[in-house]
């Protein structure tokens, strides 16, 4: 029943869907390696902690999406199979990621600093408005299929 459901769903909306499933999998980590690095951190006073434990949450969370979105999101796409292909896709990912950790870690940064908001929902709010420009970049650019290149 499922299955059929899914079925009905168009192609482009089941990559949307995915694509979300591996952003909410991203939060986990993202989240989790935020607590984990705030209290590996205890003894910095609470401002450099905060920032150092939102940095190394998006890190992780970027590798970590990076690989679930190329074997599963865009996985149907032609994307060149060669170490030097996923090495290039890779770095396309992290340049397009770095933009959108660029907007949530700036977002983090607005939201907590200069409005004291709870360190927590800064992050979900940096991470909610990065989504849409990280999903746009992934889509046109670092997923997109590669032309049939002809050999001489």
């Amino acid at each position: 029943m499922i299955r059929a459901l899914w079925d009905r769903v168009p192609p482009e909306r089941q990559r949307f869907l995915r694509f979300a499933v591996v952003g909410v999998s991203g939060v986990a980590v993202n989240l989790g390696v935020m607590a984990l690095a705030r209290a590996a951190f205890a003894d910095l006073a609470p401002d450099p902690r905060e920032f150092i434990a939102s940095a190394l949450g998006i890190i992780v969370s970027i590798f970590t999406n990076f690989i679930l979105n190329d074997v599963w999101t865009w996985g149907d796409r032609r994307k060149g199979s060669r170490r030097r292909d996923f090495a290039l896709r890779m770095f396309a990912y992290y340049v397009g990621a770095g933009i959108a950790a660029g907007l949530q870690f700036g977002t983090f940064a607005l939201l907590y600093g200069a409005f004291a908001l709870n360190p927590y929902l800064a992050q979900l709010t940096g991470i909610a408005l990065g989504m849409v420009v990280n999903y746009v970049i992934n889509n046109r650019v670092v997923f997109r299929d590669k032309k049939e290149q002809s050999q001489p």
